[in-house]
């Protein structure tokens, strides 16, 4: 009778263990998003020098791995303040990628490693009103309209994602973006990229992104039970 009981009490507490060792468990597809980066239209409605204006969608597979495209439109119309030479384009870019969850708790907030490979095929027009002719010392408008660009790049970063109301998520995110490749006409090279930003080698970008996430994130995952086999072994011995 002892040995039973301490069978008894002992299983009781492996069971106890076992309970607190349930894990959450995503499923393999655990939802779809839509999002939209609030800051581009920000930027667009104050007038900016250039805007990035995108939407996003994206698939959740386990929590952790979410393959991601970016679509937007990227607008910049200037002039320089010094050289009078102006610039304009609005044209389409697109991001391929993937986010990686590290939070591996399934309590809506999420915390991201973030990749991405972005290009844009455009065309933009450039200027100077007062452009003064070189060789003759005239002064004369000058237009080149039409000229085609390809810029390719990569994006590294960090975001942070929580939820606000049932399928309803608020991101952000700081990206470093490194420039691969920019191909453009001998007559002068593009201010902007549209998605990527000033021409420049390397540049630092960010999104808020207001997010539609639809979806299950986890479910309750027990393990076999395997204690009461012990028991009636213990009690075959017992007899």
């Amino acid at each position: 009778m002892l040995l039973m009981l301490l069978i008894g009490l002992s299983c009781a507490s492996l069971h106890a263990q076992e309970e607190e060792k349930q894990k959450e468990k995503a499923p393999l597809l655990s939802g779809i998003a839509v999002s939209a980066d609030i800051v581009g239209f920000v930027m667009k409605a104050m007038d900016a020098k250039f805007a990035n204006m995108e939407v996003g969608a994206r698939i959740n597979l386990y929590d952790k791995y979410f393959p991601v495209a970016e679509l937007g439109i990227g607008d910049s119309h200037r002039e320089g303040a010094e050289t009078g030479n102006t610039f304009s384009t609005t044209a389409p870019y697109m991001r391929f990628g993937l986010d990686y969850n590290f939070n591996k708790k399934h309590n809506g907030n999420r915390i991201f490693g973030i990749v991405r490979y972005g290009f844009s095929s455009f065309k933009y027009d450039t200027g100077n009103p007062t452009f003064t002719d070189p060789v003759y010392g005239t002064a004369a408008p000058l237009q080149i309209n039409g000229q085609k660009a390809t810029g390719h790049w990569i994006e590294l970063g960090v975001g942070v994602e929580t939820k606000l109301w049932r399928f309803v998520r608020l991101g952000w995110s700081i990206r470093y973006k490194k420039r691969i490749s920019l191909k453009h006409p001998d007559e002068g090279e593009p201010y902007f990229i549209p998605g990527y930003g000033k021409t420049d080698d390397n540049c630092f970008g960010g999104t808020m992104n207001l997010i539609f996430d639809v979806g299950k994130t986890s479910k309750k995952v027990k393990n076999a039970p395997v204690l009461p086999i012990e028991i009636e072994q213990s009690k075959e011995s017992e007899k």
